[in-house]
């Protein structure tokens, strides 16, 4: 690995600003955007969630899901560690309320707790470390109130194995003009993917993980309840589909401090 594609710092696998504009252009151009407003739509159903119901976008990128949310009379806030992603999110975005800040770390007084915390289009899974990635539940759910609802959507390893046909090793493909190079080790989880379109080039690295582990880890940071579905209308997950969790946050379990999955 070349020192410009190093992590910036011990915690995190990308730069700060990996997704930000560029990211964006890319993941456009793969249709990664298409259905934000019919999604919305399904996920409010699924939920039944009623106007005025305040929802953090945990991850939102440059906006599009939290200002989809907000249209429909959700009272929405997007937090994203990106102040490139922000910029964009209030240009683009407009009426959600944006935060620059590392979920991690200690928030503003005003900024929660919420009645519905959404994490999108695999938003999870970027820490160093399994316990770096355990730490990011565990401030999604002080960000959560008791009672309220998380909502998680992202590629698990059954997707991936699905998708790329491959126990190991490099995968290339095309798409709109999108070159993709995917190195994924199903091993540790990790996969890295090389974008690059029309002379940019983006690194994306996540860890990924089975579906069991990550209900698991949400139980363990005191969410219960945990349904998995294959998409916002609570079709059954198939092996094609992106992963959708929806739990209920309950009083964080007694001794809570192990470590991730091992």
């Amino acid at each position: 690995m070349s020192s410009s594609e190093r992590p910036t710092a011990d915690n995190v696998l990308n730069e700060v600003d990996t997704y930000g504009p560029a990211y964006m252009r890319i993941a456009e151009r793969l249709g990664g955007y298409d259905t934000t407003d019919e999604d919305a739509e399904a996920l409010i159903a699924l939920l039944g969630l009623r106007p005025g119901t305040t929802v953090v976008d945990a991850g939102c990128g440059f906006g599009r899901y939290c200002a989809a949310l907000q249209r429909r009379g959700m009272e929405a806030t997007g937090i994203d560690i990106s102040p490139a992603a922000i910029a964009e999110a209030r240009r683009r975005s407009p009426g959600p309320r944006y935060i620059v800040a590392d979920l991690t770390q200690p928030l503003p007084d005003d900024v929660g707790p919420f009645d519905v915390l959404v994490n999108l289009y695999s938003s999870f899974g970027y820490g160093a470390t399994e316990a770096e990635d355990l730490e990011m539940l565990r401030a999604f759910r002080r960000l959560v109130k008791p009672g309220g609802t998380i909502v998680m959507q992202l590629s698990d390893l059954e997707r991936s194995r699905y998708r790329l046909r491959t126990d190991e090793g490099v995968v290339v493909r095309e798409t709109n003009g999108v070159i993709e190079t995917l190195d994924v080790d199903f091993t540790t989880g990790r996969l890295h993917v090389r974008y690059e379109l029309d002379g940019e080039v983006v690194h994306s690295r996540i860890r990924m993980y089975e579906r069991e582990d990550l209900v698991r880890m949400l139980e363990q940071v005191g969410f219960g309840d945990i349904r998995c579905y294959g998409d916002f209308r609570g079709a059954p997950k198939r092996p094609e589909d992106r992963l959708v969790l929806v739990g209920t946050a309950v009083e964080p379990p007694a001794g809570d401090g192990a470590e991730g999955r091992a």
